[in-house]
């Protein structure tokens, strides 16, 4: 995407809410918050540019589309436009594919493996299991398009395609209306919604809006010293649970001794000891023990 028609991309994600901001703008994107896409939507954070995994995704989505079409014997047109729901002007859609002669659309994904098999989200092929924030955009999508039913087409790791169904949800669909009609008002309003101080990314979005320093100094209201003694406590209890952390690890690697492998009563998992030796580059060279934990489930942990 040259530097132009993404000016226009930006200019128009502007305009209203598209599908992959609907679960942000429900509040439910594990990466977006409300009001990180507030200021988004009204230009108060710098453009952000795509990443590798991003730029990946938009270079491959053709040969996904092909291979897909040539998997399932698919007839499917491109539709190069910004699509706007009938009488809802601030949903809009700018969809992957659509099926030719059908009430019926398709997203393509290019989906890292491992994320895959760490996560429950996605589900057997030609089920309607696939992660929250992409089940809401194409029930999204739906509503703009007025259609009855979604393909989400992942391509998972480079080498396997798997096609998931998605059913139109009158409810659930109403109740993403209401709730984009509630953000957008928001940003109608340029009223900011409240920060999601659990959510992962706000702290980095705060530091993001005042990056920098005025040089006054203010008096702070009462409520910041409830979070002052909050910060103290949990910086406390942090450090207490480290201490029993790394008691812990000095008790079991005591147990061990200079044995390679440790397994647990039970037979509930096992820890590990081996020597590492790194080579020197700009540092000297090292030489340490790696330990960690291995559970029956094959999962293993760091220590």
């Amino acid at each position: 995407m040259n530097k132009i028609d993404r000016a226009a991309w930006l200019a128009e994600r502007q305009l209203g809410i598209g599908g992959s901001e609907c679960a942000a703008a429900l509040g439910l994107d594990p990466w977006v918050t409300q009001r990180e896409l507030w200021e988004r939507k009204l230009g108060r954070l710098p453009d952000v540019p795509d990443n590798e995994r991003m730029a990946a995704g938009r270079h491959i989505e053709s040969a996904i589309a092909t291979w897909a079409a040539e998997k399932y014997g698919l007839n499917l047109r491109q539709r190069h436009q910004s699509l706007v729901h009938r009488s809802i002007k601030f949903m809009r859609a700018n969809v992957d594919r659509v099926h030719v002669g059908e009430r019926r659309g398709v997203e393509l994904k290019n989906v890292d493996r491992l994320i895959v098999q760490r996560s429950s989200e996605w589900g057997e092929e030609g089920s309607s299991q696939v992660p929250e924030r992409h089940f809401l955009q194409c029930q999204h999508y739906m509503e703009v398009l007025n259609f009855e039913a979604w393909d989400l087409i992942a391509c998972i790791g480079g080498n396997e395609l798997r096609r998931y169904t998605i059913e139109r949800d009158e409810e659930l669909i109403e109740q993403i209306v209401e709730r984009e009609q509630i953000f957008w008002g928001y940003v109608v309003r340029e009223e900011p919604p409240p920060f999601d101080f659990d959510h992962a990314s706000t702290l980095p979005l705060i530091k993001m809006l005042y990056p920098g320093t005025s040089g006054e100094t203010i008096a702070l209201p009462p409520e910041a010293l409830h979070w002052h003694k909050v910060l103290v406590d949990a910086a406390q209890h942090v450090k207490r649970y480290e201490g029993i952390v790394d008691g812990s690890k000095g008790h079991l690697l005591e147990l061990l001794g200079d044995v390679a492998i440790g397994t647990l009563p039970g037979n509930s998992g096992e820890y590990r000891r081996k020597v590492v030796n790194r080579r020197g580059f700009e540092v000297g060279p090292t030489s340490y023990i790696d330990f960690r934990f291995k559970s029956t489930k094959g999962e293993a942990n760091d220590e």
